[in-house]
């Protein structure tokens, strides 16, 4: 005894109940909670630069692809990785790339980009807690190398 609007509200209902659990938030407590964010770049040809943005308690609230480069290099400008973040009220961010090498090691430039990144975000009042490198075989924290 349903009829065809009655069935599609109570579809709607478990649709909008569905996407609200998709929702929680993962908390950050270390590098290594961060690689299921960055996992699909791990193996890509071309470097790419993500930024997570998180909240107080270091929630994620978006992940997103700042910029894509070539083999060996890309173009991050502080303008364009805090854009985002700034518009998601972040308190923090985490900043990962991918090396297509599968060398995980820091180059100068990475570690100069880390460092006007950090510079940017005090500014900012955003606190950059890592940036990590990826690669199909593992991954490297900045942080935790001592360049943060």
């Amino acid at each position: 005894g349903m009829g065809e609007a009655k069935a599609a509200q109570i579809v709607a209902a478990f649709e909008l109940a569905r996407r609200h659990l998709l929702k929680e938030r993962i908390q950050i407590k270390e590098a290594r909670d961060v690689l299921p964010f960055v996992n699909e770049i791990r193996d890509k040809r071309q470097e790419y630069f993500v930024c997570l943005s998180l909240n107080g308690a270091h929630e994620v609230i978006e992940n997103r692809v700042v910029t894509v480069g070539l083999l060996d290099s890309n173009q991050v400008h502080p303008r364009e990785v805090f854009a985002d973040p700034l518009v998601d009220r972040a308190a923090a961010v985490i900043f990962a790339h991918n090396h297509p090498s599968g060398n995980p090691s820091p180059s100068p430039e990475d570690i100069a980009l880390t460092k006007r990144l950090v510079d940017a975000g005090k500014l900012l009042g955003i606190n950059v807690l890592d940036h990590l490198i990826v690669t199909k075989r593992g991954y490297l924290s900045l942080k935790q190398e001592g360049y943060l």
